[in-house]
């Protein structure tokens, strides 16, 4: 029951499609090792994440990419290339937040589902996005990518930049970059490819400053936006009355997110304030022996989380990477962020006194969050921070974004 279990609660975070990859892949795991214990050799497949058909017919060297005309227009068809849709990924939901706001703004967006690592029929992808990311578009396999007579088409996750640049269309290329995805990885051959799609030619739009830099070291051109927070979703109602509680944002699934660390800076903390409630939210970690007793939340809908936002004191939120969306959040909604330090946060969140920064060690990150939780004016003090966030909504963000575009692509774009 419990293989049968985790399936369920993979399947119901997400999806199906994902799911029965995961599941295919495992069985192949399986009937590998049992095919070597008895003398049968079996192919591997070369695994680098995207097609290979793709990677050795991306000559970006040879046969660089072509930067084309600007168009003479102001609303545009704009093709964004992503991979099978995910319940459970944020930079997803933040891609349809985008994309959504060109929709708002007048342009067309149409996705394209590249199908290089699982099946997900296009169909699908947009029952998925309908019903979980509150974005009605239009989505299209991505064979069909060849006939779209767009303007601007958009790469997404490194391995969509691949059949981008592939494309023989006249559209502008762009690609929407959310982290540094090379160092998702050791060093290797994934790390090199994923390096390489910065040396494509494409103009990049960036989440956060940190990015902007990060690209250019490779040539990349590239403009940034700012993050932002749902304001009507996290923005506490009423005085503010906090529990004696802290969270943590634990995705054990994303090595980039220091789970283990924060499982043992909880530890610490633990033995200094028993007498806190602590709760996960990001994913289901049921099947982990967390050593203190916690509360697992799993993948939350953004009401769910505010309500966990409103009643802590205080949220541990580790990014090895790019910074995650969730200080913003966390601000609007009263709650102090406790963050390991770096350039690759405090570039992209800011230099926040509101914010506890330290050194990313599990000793220093359970100071953080009882330097918080000791506080004796907690309640005046989150109510304030609440109240000091209401420039942070996505509303610049998505304006900037769309100009960005239009500065790039029309030769109609007035400052």
């Amino acid at each position: 029951m419990g293989k049968i279990g985790a399936f369920v609660r993979y399947t119901r975070h997400n999806g199906i499609c994902s799911a029965l990859r995961r599941t295919v892949n495992y069985a192949k795991r399986v009937i590998y090792r049992r095919s070597a214990a008895q003398g049968i050799t079996q192919k591997r497949h070369i695994d680098v994440m995207t097609s290979v058909t793709d990677v050795i017919h991306a000559d970006f060297v040879g046969q660089p990419y072509q930067v084309p005309s600007k168009v003479h227009k102001n609303t545009l068809k704009i093709g964004w290339v992503l991979s099978p849709i995910s319940i459970g990924s944020g930079g997803q939901h933040t891609i349809a937040r985008f994309a959504r706001s060109l929709q708002e703004r007048g342009h067309e967006v149409t996705f394209f589902i590249y199908e290089s690592i699982a099946q997900q029929p296009a169909d699908y992808a947009h029952e998925l996005l309908k019903e979980h990311f509150d974005i009605d578009v239009q989505c299209r396999p991505i064979a069909e990518a060849e006939n779209f007579d767009g303007d601007v088409v958009f790469a997404t996750g490194w391995e969509t930049a691949y059949p981008v640049f592939n494309m023989n269309i006249p559209a502008h290329k762009m690609y929407f970059v959310q982290d540094f995805e090379p160092l998702f990885y050791g060093t290797g051959s994934k790390s090199v490819l994923a390096e390489n799609t910065y040396r494509f030619g494409f103009y990049g739009v960036t989440a956060g400053r940190w990015l902007t830099q990060k690209v250019a070291e490779y040539g990349m051109p590239a403009d940034y936006f700012d993050f932002g927070a749902d304001l009507d979703i996290y923005r506490p109602i009423g005085t503010m009355q906090k529990q004696q509680q802290v969270c943590f944002y634990a995705r054990p699934v994303t090595e980039r997110r220091a789970f283990e660390i924060g499982v043992l800076a909880l530890s610490r903390f633990h033995q200094e304030h028993p007498d806190y409630r602590i709760v996960f939210f990001g994913w289901d970690v049921s099947d982990y022996d967390i050593p203190f007793p916690y509360e697992n939340r799993g993948i939350v809908n953004p009401t769910e989380l505010a309500e966990i936002y409103h009643a802590s004191q205080a949220c541990l939120v580790l990014s090895l990477t790019n910074a995650s969306l969730l200080p913003l959040e966390l601000l609007a909604a009263g709650c102090v962020p406790v963050m390991n330090d770096g350039p690759n946060n405090r570039m992209v969140i800011g230099e926040n006194p509101d914010i506890v920064y330290t050194i990313n060690s599990p000793i220093e990150l359970a100071k953080g969050l009882d330097s918080v939780v000791t506080d004796p004016q907690i309640n005046e003090r989150c109510q304030r921070i609440s109240q000091m966030a209401s420039s942070s909504s996505w509303d610049a963000s998505y304006e900037k974004f769309e100009h960005i575009i239009l500065r790039e692509v029309t030769d109609t774009y007035d400052e």
